[in-house]
């Protein structure tokens, strides 16, 4: 069966009396499939960018690239965020990189400048008759809790409705309110949904992160929260440390996929974030966000052994979904029944499977 079919198959037969099961090896090995996910998910699907709390200031702006587009997100004039394609609308040259301050946007090719609105302000040697109506390309956002989303796609649906359900758990923790105290970019060696499947279950904490998760989180104090339309979401208790505000009951990390490669950690310590993007069907770069609400007097930095930790489960990941990338490619496995505890992945594959088979 070609990897369609697979996929379609495996929508009929997802559940049986044994169980729900995990999607079949083929659609994290095919670059048909990677292809076909470029046009029906990441060209009209919501990324998520940056934090409010990364853009205090008329002029900041951070850039990141979405499967070949590069994105500028700015705090214009007016102190609106705004989105536009990193690129000049003279030769196509890319106009910022890493993240900063400016007045203007200056194309480094031939000096182009172009207002924190997008508006073109002067092209050297240029008539001005000739510039007339010449603007950035202006890309839609969202925020949604202090996330900052793009989307390439000007007709898609609005990102809020489809996390209805998942806002009245989130919004208690006041992430609009929280500031990005560590910001990081990686890499690894597997299919994009093989990360985001990783970070939506914590069935594997109590052995992949025996020392590092398991013993503040263990792994059977999980709590499979009713997924949505646009994301997964399940629970776990926090045993050590202390997390709790006077006449507060919820001591529980959320953790969250916001479909489809936001993927997002959330308690009253902190929040941690990533945004996921494919550089091919088994290779994948990501931006990693830490984030603490500083009102009740939490540093603004992270210590060495937070920021330890933090890299340490990542590593520990990294070297499990490459091993996985590698067993999918065999194209044998993925046949047994997933546990409770990994239904989270199970929601996100009907939504997988809906994207590319529907739509």
């Amino acid at each position: 069966m070609t990897a369609l079919e697979q996929l379609a198959d495996w929508r009929s037969k997802s559940e049986d009396k044994r169980g729900k099961y995990p999607l079949p090896p083929i659609v994290y090995a095919s670059e048909d499939i990677h292809k076909m996910e470029l046009d029906k998910i990441f060209n009209n699907e919501w990324i998520c960018a940056g934090h409010v709390s990364q853009l205090k200031s008329a002029g900041d702006y951070l850039t990141i690239d979405i499967c070949g587009h590069p994105v500028i997100v700015l705090r214009d004039d007016k102190k609106d965020i705004k989105i536009y394609s990193n690129v000049c609308q003279h030769r196509s040259s890319r106009l910022l990189d890493g993240a900063g301050n400016t007045k203007l946007i200056t194309c480094p090719y031939h000096s182009w400048a172009y207002n924190l609105d997008g508006d073109l302000r002067g092209a050297p040697h240029m008539q001005k008759a000739q510039l007339k109506d010449i603007c950035l390309n202006e890309l839609r956002s969202e925020i949604w809790n202090g996330l900052i989303f793009v989307n390439l796609d000007q007709n898609s649906a609005s990102l809020a409705p489809r996390l209805e359900g998942l806002g009245e758990h989130i919004s208690k923790f006041n992430a609009a309110s929280m500031q990005v105290v560590h910001c990081y970019d990686g890499e690894v060696d597997c299919n994009w949904k093989v990360l985001v499947e990783n970070f939506c279950e914590s069935f594997h904490l109590f052995k992949v992160h025996k020392t590092t998760l398991e013993p503040d989180t263990p792994t059977a104090s999980t709590i499979v929260m009713p997924a949505g339309p646009g994301y997964n979401h399940h629970t776990l208790d926090i045993v050590t440390g202390k997390h709790l505000a006077d006449g507060d009951t919820d001591n529980k990390d959320h953790l969250c996929g916001i479909y489809p490669t936001t993927t997002l950690s959330i308690s009253r310590k902190w929040a941690i974030w990533l945004s996921i993007i494919p550089l091919g069907f088994k290779r994948l770069k990501f931006r990693a966000w830490i984030a603490r609400d500083l009102s009740d007097g939490q540093q603004a930095t992270l210590s060495d052994s937070e920021l330890n930790n933090i890299l340490t489960f990542m590593d520990e990941d990294k070297v499990i979904n490459t091993g996985v990338q590698q067993g999918l490619e065999a194209g044998v496995g993925n046949k047994g029944p997933l546990h409770d505890y990994e239904r989270t992945n199970w929601d996100f594959a009907h939504y997988y499977a809906k994207k590319i088979l529907d739509e």
